[in-house]
């Protein structure tokens, strides 16, 4: 009986091998977690530098919202989201790339003769215990009826709709900072206008007193005087209490500790107004919902597309190269094939993946329509608020005036025995009442001014730019263009016709 022949041994590819597979497992198995965070914050900070502050510190409007950005974690949870979109783009892109493999493959049989030990070439046969297969695969998808392409674009898409849901969600954040922080100073100034008043009425609750234990007043007096204090004082705890309020909001929302930090408010909003055309032109080129919600549109009618291409045939290519093999054939080096697939019937599962398509953008069209209309509404509110809320500042001043005029008449009169004691009450209630809306009104006008800001997309350059709105000063992003309503085919490749959904967003 001769000896069984064996396969030659390739030491090189073994080598070449090895190399593979050590570069397999030394690459792609670790993630570098700051670079990760980096391609969110990136978005997020567009560039702004971070705020010099210092626990204590005067805190100005514009370091608190630069704080906000800075260590609000709802801004990096939707970073997140905005990473992952950025990761399934990626997965839906390696479609469109060949892959490569190292495989490896043991056989385990018995040993055996056969023939009456019969040789090779006789009857009979003869093998060793273990057999060994190695080498490298490669697959590539020559085509897929442009589906794996569509699917790279809505991904594409979807990122940027990520990307300006995460930009609206700043400008959210950066809004409810700007209510919070003047909802602290409007606290404490209304604090500070309700002390001074109360000092007053106590002064006067003692003065009256020594009147009325000398007999010149009357007990009355001292019960009108001592009502109106207590009512006071009641007034000044519901204040501190909303500064406490606040400045816990304002804590949270900028993520630093704010307990004994002075407030130092450097806002002053112009004193032009936006009319409607101008917020709504600024609105449609600038807010970013309306953004987010067009690039959805857009993805969605991808999908569509991708869908479509399914019903198209598939051609994928396959190609092993071995780098040692012991099976049979044991003298080949190398085998691929060419595999066409066409799909005949499905029961009807590629139909109803393009009818969820089609649906899904019908329903994204529509949420663009809805959000648009959503965007003037807020446009043309915050024009009313803003008008409405400077309207009342003007109205005020007029009646903090006249109101401390009535105070030092009826006071005057009274101390010349001409005027009653009520008189003074009510014309000292009436001035602090004059006060305490001429405070709150004159902050409710920041915030109205920068709530028009965020109805038209403009919030951050104002803040951080201290600058009127213009559609000519401000720089200007990338905005993608409005959906489009394209008619189902009657089958599932017929053509298709397009018209506008909405407005295109310039």
């Amino acid at each position: 009986m001769r000896p069984r022949q064996r396969t030659r041994p390739r030491p090189a590819r073994h080598s070449t091998l090895a190399a593979l597979l050590c570069a397999a497992l030394s690459s792609g198995c670790t993630v570098d977690q700051r670079a990760e965070v980096e391609r969110y914050r990136a978005v997020i900070d567009e560039g702004a530098t971070p705020p010099e502050y210092r626990s204590g510190e005067p805190l100005s409007l514009r370091t608190a919202v630069a704080l906000t950005r800075l260590q609000n974690e709802a801004l990096s949870i939707e970073g997140e989201a905005y990473l992952r979109s950025l990761i399934e783009r990626q997965r839906r892109a390696s479609s469109l790339m060949p892959t490569l493999d190292a495989f490896g493959s043991l056989t385990f049989r018995d040993e055996t003769s056969g023939g009456g030990g019969g040789d090779n070439d006789g009857g009979g046969s003869s093998s060793d215990g273990v057999l060994f297969d190695a080498g490298l695969g490669a697959q590539y998808t020559l085509f897929t009826g442009l589906s794996d392409f569509n699917r790279v674009r809505a991904s594409e898409l979807t990122i940027e709709q990520r990307r300006w849901l995460l930009l609206d969600l700043r400008e959210t954040l950066m809004l409810d900072t700007a209510r919070a922080y003047y909802a602290v100073l409007l606290a404490e100034r209304l604090t500070r206008v309700i002390q001074s008043s109360l000092e007053v009425q106590e002064e006067r609750l003692r003065d009256i007193r020594g009147r009325r234990s000398v007999g010149f007043a009357r007990p009355l007096d001292v019960a009108q005087i001592e009502a109106q204090a207590s009512a006071t004082r009641v007034q000044l705890l519901d204040a501190k209490n909303q500064a406490a309020n606040a400045r816990s909001a304002l804590a949270l929302l900028t993520g630093a500790e704010l307990s004994g930090t002075a407030l130092s408010d450097e806002f002053a909003p112009p004193g032009d107004d936006l009319d409607v055309n101008s917020a709504l032109e600024l609105a449609r080129a600038r807010r970013q919902d309306l953004a987010a919600v067009a690039a959805s549109a857009n993805a969605a009618r991808a999908e569509v597309d991708a869908a479509l291409g399914r019903f198209y045939p598939s051609v994928t290519v396959n190609f092993d190269y071995f780098l040692t093999r012991d099976t049979i054939p044991s003298d080949r080096d190398w085998a691929g094939i060419l595999t066409v697939n066409l799909p005949l019937f499905t029961a009807g599962r590629l139909e109803a993946d393009l009818r969820e398509a089609w649906s899904l953008f019908r329903e994204e069209v529509l949420r663009y329509s809805l959000t648009f209309r959503e965007v003037r509404r807020d446009v043309e509110v915050a024009i009313a608020d803003l008008a409405a809320t400077r309207a009342r500042v003007t109205e005020t001043v007029t009646q903090v005036r006249v109101a401390e005029e009535a105070l030092r008449q009826a006071e005057a009169s009274y101390q010349a025995g001409l005027g009653t004691n009520l008189e003074r009450i009510v014309a000292q209630d009436q001035f602090l009442s004059a006060e305490i809306s001429q405070s709150r009104e004159q902050y409710s006008e920041k915030v109205a001014y920068l709530a028009l800001m965020r109805a038209a997309g403009v919030l951050t350059e104002v803040i951080a730019g201290a600058v009127p709105p213009s559609a000519d000063v401000l720089p200007r992003r990338a905005v993608p263009e409005a959906p489009f309503i394209v008619a189902p085919p009657s089958g599932s490749g017929g053509s298709t016709s397009a018209e506008p959904a909405a407005s295109t967003v310039n």
